[in-house]
């Protein structure tokens, strides 16, 4: 045994006064990781866990998409009546200057106005889908700059493949296996090729017919197949900020990799969804989770008229399929779960994400009428998060019993719209947040980026 004198003692304690200061300060911090809640804003992204712009009065430009890149940074493509804006953010949660001007680029209306489609390649390069007369494909090199190398001058189009701007989602964009980009149109999808050219071994000429109009979500299995939902998300139109959830049950279809029905999915190759069918997440083992807006409840409400009416309060839904497109019967109950409801009566789900252990995180915008009902000229909503595990049940580790609200702003409409799972587990939501006045009225409308942590 080492006995320490007292002269020692008195010679070494400022060394152990330090060495226990620096255990201190060690304990505290990990004290704190280790009691940071899943669902909690993660303080290491952005400020406090939200990175959100400012644009100024005027703009409505509603963020629609988000993709990863690889290094972890955050690419949000968004859509406006003057074009699109692409927003980088770096891991970090700042502005990417090396991506456009100080981490944005703008794409002019002769480019596309509605960007509901976009994907990062494994060499950096950028592709965003756009509606239009005709519907584009744009592809950007790393900095932001065209690509010229990629169909006309960066841009990729046919007339056969078209969309009506400003009311519903169409162009959604997806990468197959071998490189390909498929994008949807108006009852319509087309498939070219990674340099930007029609595939014309696809349907007829490199079209094929969509067996429902309104394309809402597309997802690629491995082996080629096309999985594309359908439905009306919202009664809004796209310019204007998402406030009355759609109930409207939608539709989920699978094509063969040449574009035709696979007729053995579901009934014919389409199979019902009980919720608004917004978007598709693929799960490891072949089955697919459908997100959407399901009814919760009735309601009787009075608007700011005085006039008394029967609304439906809405929340998200789940709807879990096998690979064949039946239900499975053993997702949460008879295959479709729900998650807030009653307290936020327009809630609506308008993503959806899987993690790798099998939980699936679905989000989108919890709303309430601010005394006056469903009246859309007072609503407010918040960001909105639910995990569910794998057998369909809120988990209860997450936020507040399976449920995290954020709010921004005590007026605002805000809403998520994007939604992904980087490598270490975090999740990354991307969307928007805006005072709302009346659906007529242009207001200041902000992307909204927030990372929260994962367990």
């Amino acid at each position: 045994m080492t006995v320490i004198s007292a002269r020692d003692f008195s010679q070494r304690q400022p060394f152990i006064c330090r060495r226990l200061g620096l255990l201190a300060i060690l304990l505290a911090l990990w004290s704190g990781l280790a009691t940071a809640q899943a669902g909690s804003l993660d303080p290491s992204f952005a400020t406090g866990g939200i990175f959100t712009t400012t644009f100024t009065e005027g703009d409505v430009t509603i963020a629609n998409v988000m993709a990863l890149q690889s290094d972890g940074k955050v690419m949000v493509a968004g859509s406006g009546p003057s074009g699109a804006t692409l927003l980088r953010l770096n891991a970090n949660g700042t502005p990417d200057s090396s991506f456009g001007s100080g981490g944005f680029v703008a794409l002019s209306s002769s480019d596309g106005i509605d960007v509901f489609g976009l994907a990062i390649l494994s060499n950096g390069k950028i592709l965003v889908g756009s509606d239009g007369l005709p519907n584009t494909i744009v592809r950007l090199n790393s900095n932001g700059t065209l690509d010229t190398t990629f169909g006309n001058s960066g841009v990729a189009s046919t007339r056969s493949l078209v969309s009506f701007p400003g009311i519903t989602p169409q162009s959604i964009l997806a990468l197959l296996p071998n490189g390909e980009i498929l994008m949807t149109g108006n009852e319509v999808m087309g498939l070219f090729t990674s340099s930007g050219q029609l595939d014309t071994t696809f349907g007829n000429g490199g079209i094929a017919a969509l067996a429902a109009p309104i394309a809402t979500a597309v997802a690629v299995q491995p082996n080629g197949k096309i999985l594309v939902a359908s439905g009306l998300p919202l009664l809004a139109q796209l310019h204007s900020p998402p406030f009355l959830p759609s109930i409207q049950a939608g539709a989920i279809t699978r094509y063969n990799a040449n574009g035709s029905l696979d007729d053995t999915f579901g009934l014919s190759g389409q199979a019902a969804c009980t919720c608004s069918a917004t978007a598709i997440a693929l799960q490891s083992d072949g089955k697919l989770v459908v997100a959407g807006s399901v009814t919760t409840a009735l309601a009787t409400v009075v608007n700011s008229y005085g006039i008394t009416s029967a609304n439906n309060e809405t929340g998200f839904g789940l709807v879990r399929y096998n690979t064949n497109g039946t239900i499975d019967t053993t997702f949460s109950h008879g295959g479709v779960a729900t998650g807030f409801g009653s307290n936020f009566p327009a809630g609506a789900g308008l993503a959806v994400a899987i993690q790798s252990n099998g939980d699936i995180v679905a989000a989108g915008q919890a709303g309430v009428g601010n005394g006056n009902g469903f009246d859309s000229q007072y609503l407010s909503s918040s960001f909105a998060l639910a995990r569910f595990t794998s057998a369909g049940k809120l988990d209860s580790t997450f936020g507040q019993a399976g449920t995290v609200l954020t709010a921004l702003g005590s007026n605002n409409v805000s809403f998520v719209s994007a939604l992904a799972i980087q490598s270490d587990g975090k999740i990354v939501a991307a969307g928007n947040t805006g005072p709302f006045v009346n659906p007529e009225v242009q207001f200041v409308d902000n992307f909204v980026v927030a990372r929260y942590l994962a367990d």
